[in-house]
């Protein structure tokens, strides 16, 4: 089944989106990575786009299957969003260390779009059980 539903840009907004996905997957076993995946791609929407101007928005679009599909468009700015390496030397452009979180949570993640137009970043997290063992991504998400 897929959702996709609209959130004014304010950040009260990402508690809700994180509560409708939770309740979305309940009985899945990954409700919390789930509200943990929505709730940083909607707080970096927020945070760091236009999505959190005046008359912001931002889109989560979640498809619940055996691997589940996890989406947050923003209205673009900023920078293109990127995993945070852990390799000395490596300084990530931004402080947070969310999307490489968020990596360590599902089997593999990626961008589309642009800082002009929005980007939509996803994540799709293995609902079949088991352990999780993608390995933790190094290169920018843009593609």
């Amino acid at each position: 089944m897929r959702w996709r539903r609209v959130f004014s840009g304010r950040a009260d907004q990402v508690s809700s989106a994180r509560q409708l996905a939770a309740a979305l997957f309940a009985g899945t076993g990954r409700e919390e990575d789930v509200a943990v995946v929505v709730a940083e791609l909607a707080s970096n929407a927020v945070r760091h786009t236009r999505s959190g101007y005046d008359r912001g928005w931002f889109g989560l679009e979640v498809t619940l299957q055996d691997v589940a599909y996890i989406a947050v468009t923003d209205l673009g700015g900023g920078c293109i969003p990127t995993i945070r390496s852990e390799q000395p030397g490596c300084e990530p452009r931004v402080n947070g260390r969310g999307l490489l979180m968020v990596s360590r949570l599902a089997l593999s993640v990626g961008i589309h779009g642009s800082p002009e137009t929005g980007h939509t970043v996803w994540a799709d997290l293995d609902l079949r059980g088991g352990s999780n063992a993608s390995p933790v991504q190094e290169t920018p998400l843009a593609s």
